[in-house]
């Protein structure tokens, strides 16, 4: 048993690679508290073949196996199809992006236990992230997929019967029409997938939006109306964006259209307005510093989403 890793890094790692089976190398350094070293680490575990590295892939070496099995750890047994290794590849980047996140739980598209609903049906998601206990149906749209794919990833959403929030993450916003996004569902976040969007996601509900409210506006409550979450039920009207969000940009542009003599009022920061106002020139734009009121230190005690 001395020969089998000690440290919770390590053992962290390997735990990882048994469920999803194949992890690029450079994602590894998600495991270690000090990014340093963790290459001299990984190597001493190819070493003691407790990885394996297939040119820029790291796998369970035959010692891994072992260990997983021996300790009765989650694993699944290496798939070679090319296809289904580039798709896990994926969704293993993303879970190792939030493994020591303590808001976001990402959940993949295999683990999702009524796999008969999701499997028969061809379904284009990837998982779900369950942020501070709200779940979102996650899909992925890359510079790969064509239109048609994007068409089916529509047509998927449409046919949505369980989840009423989801997630897009996508290499290029500018590929898709945001109008095409939107079903009446509760939230639809179309996000650019990087590096500082997925940090971003983490904070998510962690925004402290009454207290831009208290200083940007006067008098205004929350809302009944479903075109705005504030109001002072007399000519102010706003929404909040962190993300893009089709649903409600829909919801806006249809109030904004019905109500000529009224004007919807936006709180987003810096780089979103410029999005927003192509698709709503005439709201009102409060622009904000939100990594101000991001409270990092929120305890959240919600466990799943009415």
């Amino acid at each position: 048993m001395s020969y089998f890793p000690t440290n919770e890094d390590e053992i962290s790692l390997i735990k990882f690679i048994a469920k999803y089976q194949y992890l690029n190398v450079n994602d590894a350094k998600y495991f270690f508290n000090s990014s340093r070293y963790y290459r001299n680490r990984i190597k001493n575990l190819i070493n003691k073949n407790f990885l394996r590295k297939i040119k820029w892939i790291l796998v369970l070496g035959r010692s891994g196996i072992q260990y997983v099995k021996l300790l009765n750890f989650e694993y699944n047994k290496l798939n070679k199809n090319q296809e289904y290794r580039e798709r896990l590849l994926r969704l293993s980047n993303i879970a190792a992006f939030y493994h020591n996140c303590k808001t976001v739980d990402f959940i993949p598209s295999f683990a999702i236990k009524d796999k008969r609903v999701f499997t028969t049906t061809g379904r284009r998601f990837i998982g779900i992230f369950n942020i501070n206990g709200f779940e979102y149906l996650a899909y992925q749209i890359l510079k790969e997929h064509d239109s048609k794919y994007i068409k089916s990833v529509i047509y998927d959403i449409q046919k949505e019967m369980k989840y009423k929030n989801i997630i897009i993450l996508i290499d290029d916003i500018n590929r898709i029409n945001l109008n095409d996004f939107a079903f009446g569902l509760n939230r639809i976040l179309v996000i650019e997938d990087n590096e500082i969007n997925r940090e971003k996601l983490k904070y998510l509900h962690s925004i402290r939006w009454k207290a831009i409210i208290d200083k940007c506006y006067k008098g205004a409550y929350l809302s009944e109306y479903s075109f705005c979450e504030y109001t002072n039920n007399k000519d102010k009207f706003i929404n909040m964006f962190y993300f893009i969000d089709t649903e409600k940009i829909i919801r806006l542009k249809y109030f904004i259209r019905e109500n000529s003599t009224k004007k919807a009022d936006i709180i987003c920061s810096t780089e979103l307005e410029r999005r927003l106002r192509k698709e709503m020139p005439d709201a009102n734009y409060c622009v904000v510093d939100l990594k101000q009121y991001i409270d990092k230190e929120r305890k959240y005690y919600v466990t799943s989403q009415p």
